[in-house]
């Protein structure tokens, strides 16, 4: 008899067709597999299972989310059902994060509870949820509309997966702790010196195959941790970029031309006013009275100075919005992987365009930018990294009073930096040590996922460049960014 039992067997009713999305669900039954026999019996054991199952989770929702919601990007599915699927995302992540923090606090968490969260979450998630997004992509591949594919799937759904999977793990428990029962039954009859060779022997085979687990584990992440770049961004600013460029465009179009017309128009008619002060001396005096006094009441010389200002300055302002959505376009696109070789004062700039929503009326912003070679990157990237270090820096300053920012770029032999300072609060040297690992954050519950600077870290290591900071409480934080002028041959996109 084996010794373990398979928690969920993988079939043809967990296929979405979607190869990648398949090929990581399959990967996340396998690892669920492999901890539900330590899990079910809720044991000592089990409370050791527990930690390195809540951290394989914590990377596999990394790169899955990631891909499923570019997948969902790129076919341009229905905003509403991407924002649908997006919450359940992250009820997962904030689900395993509160089981994480627990761990850690407490140092266990019930492996039956887990089990029932992960039981119920698949059911929900890869026979419902995923299956309604592959239809949708298939009714758009067969000429549906995104709204038509969203309403053809958009249908009440019943309970039956969950009553099955609960059932299902209550049977699991059972003969799992049965088959421990018969094991060790077995085991205890055999001779003290043989069971302590066998056990010895599969001690170290577990210690070995668990170091090249954790080895490739390791490895795995450093190669392939995601950005969730689309969910950053359509938690950000992707979401108004997308949907209301278009209908902000058009008004700034319709406004550009209407104050051009404008500026014409008063140009004809102050021509006409300086005609009818040529022609006032030949007015009865009565009538050049009358016309004085309504000269001077208009503020005629003021209003010859000021009107053409005014327009000008309308002008300038819709430039400057228009160039902001242009930004926030740029932000929120779908990242191309194109490596061009960019000036990243430039990108800075941009970046401060994205986050001056952020920025002004908190802070003093100070720019000292040198003149910098051109160095080979993925712009949109980098964009995405200064938006969130503009962002935190704003977010770090004293609510009651008015702080700095500093912005900052120059450049060496090879390699170029870029710095983003402020002098708010600080950070400890404990919370130094972590910030830059996934779903770590200081800011309250439901205000942050974590997630900004270990994107951006990945970010700038994809880039074979560097993220430091250097920060005191009360006294500030610096972030900088140091990058190759130059890739190597084997850079990752």
């Amino acid at each position: 008899m084996s010794d373990t039992l398979t928690f969920m067997t993988w079939s043809r009713h967990f296929e979405t067709g979607l190869a990648l999305v398949d090929k990581q669900h399959h990967a996340l039954v396998d690892m669920i597999n492999q901890a539900a026999p330590h899990l079910a019996v809720n044991d000592d054991v089990a409370k050791r299972a527990v930690g390195p199952l809540l951290d394989n989770l914590t990377r596999y929702a990394l790169v899955h989310f990631r891909d499923e919601e570019q997948l969902m990007v790129q076919k341009r599915m229905a905003p509403a059902y991407l924002q649908q699927h997006h919450k359940t995302h992250q009820a997962f992540v904030d689900e395993v994060t509160a089981m994480r923090r627990q761990y850690e606090q407490e140092g266990t968490v019930s492996g039956t509870d887990l089990l029932r969260f992960l039981s119920s979450w698949l059911s929900f998630h890869i026979l419902l949820e995923d299956q309604r997004m592959a239809s949708q992509m298939r009714d758009m591949d067969s000429g549906q509309s995104a709204q038509q594919a969203f309403d053809h799937v958009n249908q009440a759904q019943d309970g039956a997966h969950a009553v099955y999977n609960s059932a299902m793990l209550d049977f699991f428990t059972l003969l799992t702790e049965r088959n421990q029962k018969l094991a060790l039954a077995n085991a205890e009859v055999r001779q003290a010196q043989t069971a302590l060779q066998v056990l010895n022997q599969s001690l170290e085979q577990r210690v070995q195959e668990r170091t090249q687990d954790l080895a490739a584990t390791i490895q795995q992440l450093e190669q392939t941790q995601g950005q969730l770049l689309q969910a950053e961004k359509m938690a950000a600013v992707g979401q108004l970029a997308a949907g209301v460029a278009h209908e902000i465009n058009n008004p700034i179009g319709f406004i550009t031309s209407n104050l051009g017309t404008l500026a014409e128009d008063v140009k004809k008619l102050f021509s006409l006013l300086d005609t009818v002060d040529e022609v006032r001396t030949d007015l009865p005096a009565p009538r050049r009275a009358g016309l004085d006094a309504a000269i001077q009441q208009a503020d005629l010389t003021y209003l010859r100075e000021d009107v053409p200002d005014l327009i000008r300055e309308s002008l300038d302002g819709l430039a400057r919005v228009k160039r902001i959505v242009s930004d926030l376009q740029e932000f929120s696109r779908a990242d191309d992987g194109q490596w061009t070789a960019v000036n990243l004062n430039e990108v800075f700039e941009s970046a401060l365009n994205v986050a001056s929503n952020a920025l002004k009326y908190k802070a003093t912003l100070v720019k000292d930018l040198q003149t910098l070679p051109p160095v080979v990157c993925i712009a949109t990237q980098l964009n995405q990294v200064l938006v969130n270090l503009l962002v935190n820096a704003a977010q770090a300053l004293d609510k009651d009073k008015q702080g700095t920012i500093t912005v900052r770029s120059g450049a060496s032999t090879d390699k170029v930096w870029l710095e983003v300072a402020d002098n708010g609060c600080g950070m400890t040297q404990e919370v130094q040590k972590r910030i830059f690992e996934p779903f770590y954050t200081t800011k309250p519950v439901g205000q942050g996922t974590g997630l900004g600077l270990s994107i951006s870290w990945e970010i700038i290591a994809r880039h074979h460049g560097t993220l430091e900071v250097n920060s005191s409480q009360r006294q500030g934080t610096t972030f900088r960014v140091t990058l190759p002028q130059h890739q190597p041959q084997n850079r990752q996109v």
